[in-house]
């Protein structure tokens, strides 16, 4: 449920984060640079339709014809000549995509104006120019206001349509186009102008069509092609069909419906669909380019007036029948180019594409229904929320290293998905925010998380294993990957057992829960001094414990610490009995120091990390020795050895139960400085006693210990009394050195 919880977290905020930022203007800027940029150049290019010819004003024309580069200054007769070739070839539409606003030669204009007048189905453009206006009664206020420039008026008297083409100029990136320029009244484009006419064989269908859906419209309408191209209501159509559809939005719906009804018969459905298709609400449109700069069909402007002189131009301007023909400035190389948009496939060598093939494109993509489909802001808004959930739930749920290797898995089925559907349905996907923001954002967002998560996971397990481990092999385990097994290290440790007495009477009068409790206080209090002086707990059962001061060579360092430990362990225990005067606990203490195996004792399955070693069974005997004497804590002389600065007095040297070697005792009673001089004359008469007794004066030693027994009601001294009397009756075997022999533990 937490892993959930975390990834629909890391999830949710990633793709909320992408789906927001993926709606704002600078992402949809990005995304059209590059995401939109690298799926073109992905898809490759594809065919253009075979109803659109673009014949281009180049510089390769102005040198076969000996006229100057600017087309604009070409004698409006050649224009005369292409019209008339191009009608007479049969095309269904002519399309200039520059503007004749001046007027030239007026025998040259007039041959112009007639040839168009002849054709009948030539559009010529017009320029849409931002001006500043200033408010005569407002000096201070200006106003930006379009003003149309015009051919000149005989062509305009002649032309079929006038039409603005609005595009954005460098360094914008040509990407969209408009069927209905926003800036001009809604007048209709270039593309949207030649289609309509290119559609004109389709009006009867259109009239069949619309008859029994909307008959009250019909008498609005041209009455027929002829009449509408007659009375050059070419335009007057397009604003009709326009505000028609915008007043009935789902009569254009329903004639579409109806024009693809296959159980009816019409002489030109895919011409009356394209028809339809340019009164769609949407008026602005993704270009969908079909390759780099000349991939539309292009012909050269002279070979088309030269063609008399050549049987393949003759062959070429024959196959011009039924086509759209765009007629406009476009270069070959990028020095020679004098009307370049930067877009998606501007080559590297500088060369943009023209105006004149970005309007051929647009008429293309209307004609075919083939321009850029994006998604809308729901749709575009889930999938980022969606795609963001989904690597949430990677970047949680997997390692870091699967997590990543997923993520570049689905980004790259993502990606191809994406091509694909580009590529067939032409639907465009966001593949900037998605890929190069959401994914690795999320992703690393995700890994944090879990490597924070996995930090505090092994912070809460070592601080748990802590109670049961030594720091120093928690932060050993925690490094080594490898398998557990039995064994450990040689290490020089000084070693301290304690011993509860009255344990076992307490555990039969109490019940187990308070009993736990008590003893829980209990260890709570021992524990706390051996922590504070850096000592380690190495082994807990029933009221007894061991801790260890382990280290790799024999240190004085840590046998002082744990002398102090000691010291203060006892303090502690009389203020716990104190404090529970009905459930006391006195606690001895046993010390000794020496090699240790640390480390692991069992078998697979079940293992106790502990210290194994003569020094730990000699450190459990010391402490046992403390009931023979009624003392506290003993010590072993090794634990002693180079130590100053605490109070002790040698209790004798003692051959341990189950032992061989003998071992010399000590009573640590208190810090030096904390030594009371009852205390310090106690130590240095029992030294003395016992310095008689190890020289086998059992007389003089027995005096001296009854005189510590009545001044000072010692328990060692009376074992001592008692030990020198049974030597004086039954005297020790020969030779003597001073070590007792204890049999029982």
């Amino acid at each position: 449920m937490q892993h959930q919880s975390k990834w629909l977290i890391v999830g949710t905020l990633g793709g909320l984060l992408g789906a927001l930022l993926g709606l704002s203007t600078w992402a949809l800027k990005l995304e059209e640079n590059t995401g939109l940029e690298s799926l073109f150049h992905q898809r490759g290019a594809i065919p253009p339709p075979r109803e659109i010819v673009i014949i281009a004003l180049d510089k390769r024309s102005a040198d076969q014809l000996g006229l100057p580069n600017e087309s604009a200054l070409w004698p409006r007769q050649l224009h005369a000549d292409l019209v008339t070739k191009l009608t007479t070839a049969g095309v269904k539409s002519i399309t200039y995509d520059m503007l004749f606003k001046t007027p030239r030669d007026p025998l040259q204009d007039r041959a112009f104006a007639d040839a168009i007048l002849a054709a009948n189905n030539v559009i010529l453009f017009e320029f849409m120019k931002k001006e500043l206006a200033t408010n005569s009664a407002s000096p201070d206020m200006t106003t930006t206001i379009r003003r149309r420039i015009q051919p000149i008026p005989l062509l305009v008297d002649t032309a079929a349509a006038l039409a603005p083409f609005p595009l954005p100029r460098v360094p914008l990136k040509v990407s969209q186009f408009w069927s209905f320029a926003p800036g001009a009244g809604d007048a209709a484009t270039l593309p949207t102008a030649t289609l309509q006419l290119y559609t004109l064989d389709a009006y009867d269908d259109f009239l069949m069509l619309l008859q029994p859906l909307a008959p009250q419209h019909i008498a609005t309408l041209p009455a027929t092609k002829q009449e509408l191209l007659e009375q050059r209501k070419l335009t007057t159509l397009i604003h009709q069909l326009k505000r028609l559809f915008a007043n009935e939005p789902t009569l254009l719906e329903k004639l579409t419906t109806a024009a693809q009804d296959s159980k009816q018969t019409f002489q030109n459905r895919d011409q009356l669909l394209a028809l339809l298709r340019i009164y769609h609400k949407r008026h602005s449109h993704y270009l969908n380019y079909y390759g780099p700069p000349r991939t539309i069909t292009t012909i050269p402007f002279y070979q088309i007036i030269q063609s008399k002189n050549s049987p393949e131009f003759q062959a070429q301007l024959a196959n011009l029948k039924d086509k759209m023909i765009f007629i406009g400035y476009s270069a070959e190389l990028q020095w020679e180019q004098k009307d370049g948009f930067y877009s998606v496939y501007s080559r590297e060598d500088g060369l943009d594409i023209s105006g004149v093939e970005i309007a051929a494109t647009a008429t293309a993509n209307l004609l075919q229904g083939r321009s850029i489909q994006t998604l809308s802001p729901v749709a575009h808004f889930t999938i980022l929320l969606l795609w963001g959930a989904l690597i949430g739930m990677l970047a949680i749920q997997l390692s870091a290293v699967r997590a990543t290797l997923a993520v570049l898995l689905l980004a790259t089925g993502y990606f191809f998905l994406s091509l694909a559907l580009f590529s067939y349905i032409n639907l465009w996907l966001p593949l900037f925010i998605p890929l190069l923001i959401q994914a690795p954002l999320i992703l690393f967002a995700g890994i944090i998380w879990k490597h924070l998560d996995t930090v505090r996971e092994r912070r809460n397990m070592h601080d748990a294993f802590s109670n049961y481990l030594p720091k120093q092999e928690i932060d050993r385990l925690t490094r080594n990957n490898t398998p557990l097994a039995p064994g450990g290290e040689l290490r020089y440790a000084t070693c301290l057992y304690t011993d509860a007495a009255q344990y076992t009477q307490l555990s039969e009068q109490m019940t187990p829960a308070e009993l736990g409790a008590l003893m829980n206080r209990y260890y709570t209090t021992i524990f706390a001094p051996i922590h504070r002086h850096q000592g380690d707990i190495s082994d807990v059962v029933g009221d007894a414990a061991m801790a260890l001061w382990p280290s790799n060579e024999p240190s004085s360092t840590l046998r002082h610490a744990a002398c102090c430990a000691a010291i203060d362990l006892i303090d502690a225990v009389e203020r716990f009995n104190l404090e529970n005067p009905a459930h006391q606990l006195p606690t001895r203490v046993g010390m000794h120091c020496g090699e240790i195996l640390l480390g692991n004792v069992g078998a697979v399955g079940r293992f106790e990390y502990r210290a194994t070693g003569d020094v730990v069974n000699t450190t459990s005997r010391i402490e046992g020795m403390n009931k023979l004497f009624k003392t506290r804590l003993l010590v072993s002389d090794d634990v002693l050895n180079g130590l100053d600065g605490f109070q002790t007095r040698p209790i004798g040297t003692f051959i341990l139960a189950g032992k061989s070697r003998p071992i010399s005792l000590h009573e640590m009673i208190s810090l030096r400085s904390n030594a009371s001089a009852t205390q310090q004359q106690l130590c240095t008469q029992f030294s003395a006693a016992l310095t008689l007794f190890k020289s086998g004066d059992w007389n003089a030693a027995q005096q001296a210990f009854n005189t510590l027994i009545t001044t000072h009601q010692d328990h060692a001294s009376h074992y001592y009394h008692q030990l020198c009397q049974a030597y004086q009756n039954t005297p020790p075997p020969a030779p003597w050195n001073g070590t007792i022999n204890i049999i029982k533990k």
